[in-house]
């Protein structure tokens, strides 16, 4: 029997071609930072922060590197920025960053509950055609599934320049409210980010940007 498997990445895995630094770092430390599960139950006293698509990597070092006593995870499947990161965090001598190169849905089940302190998601994909609106991440079932691997009194950061998924998202989020009262959302950001190159392209084609921080 063939298993009918759900596809859940349709974004380009690799954009342009690596530099040959790039590939260098990539093929030689890749293993240095990929996330060690029965590892990091290890890690005492660090809060556990969580980036979900972290694009070129310009948010998670920038973090990293302010907060050297949190711990930093990145999932993110996109090659050109696991290879930058990893050139970035080794240059910088960062040991606060582990990446994981599959999608989040993939992995998420495998941290454990009450995990994380706090969650970035920046400038997910929209998905802006109709037909396309299904693969959007922040959806109920993933909200609620991510609510579960936060800790009491964390957050999530989400930023979007796209205001029909901001009103998605926050329509989602309505929806979780009513069965569960364990989170409050508000319609700003409190927590210090870097400029991304998708930040950066927003503001170029002079976009609004949109933050919300749910606390658990």
């Amino acid at each position: 029997m063939i298993e009918n498997k759900k596809k859940i990445f349709f974004g380009r895995s690799k954009s342009r071609a690596l530099s040959k630094s790039k590939i260098f770092f990539y093929e030689n430390h890749k293993k240095d930072f990929l996330v060690n599960f029965e590892e990091i139950k290890l890690i005492k006293n660090r809060d556990f922060v969580l980036e979900i698509g972290f694009g070129l990597g310009e948010n998670l070092l920038f973090q990293a590197s302010t907060f050297p006593k949190d711990y930093f995870i990145g999932i993110d499947p996109f090659i050109n920025g696991v290879a930058n990161v990893i050139q970035k965090a080794k240059e910088s001598k960062l040991n606060n960053i582990s990446i994981i190169d599959v999608p989040v849905q993939k992995v998420i089940d495998n941290f454990l509950d009450n995990f994380f302190s706090k969650v970035f998601v920046l400038f997910p994909d929209p998905w802006m055609k109709n037909k396309q609106k299904k693969r959007r991440l922040l959806n109920y079932l993933f909200l609620e599934k991510i609510l579960k691997k936060m800790k009491n009194k964390s957050t999530l950061i989400f930023a979007t320049d796209d205001q029909d998924y901001f009103n998605y998202v926050v329509k989602e989020i309505s929806l979780l409210k009513k069965k569960t009262d364990i989170f409050e959302y508000i319609l700003s950001n409190r927590h210090p980010i870097v400029d991304t190159k998708y930040s950066n392209k927003a503001s170029k084609l002079k976009k609004d940007i949109y933050f919300l921080n749910l606390d658990k």
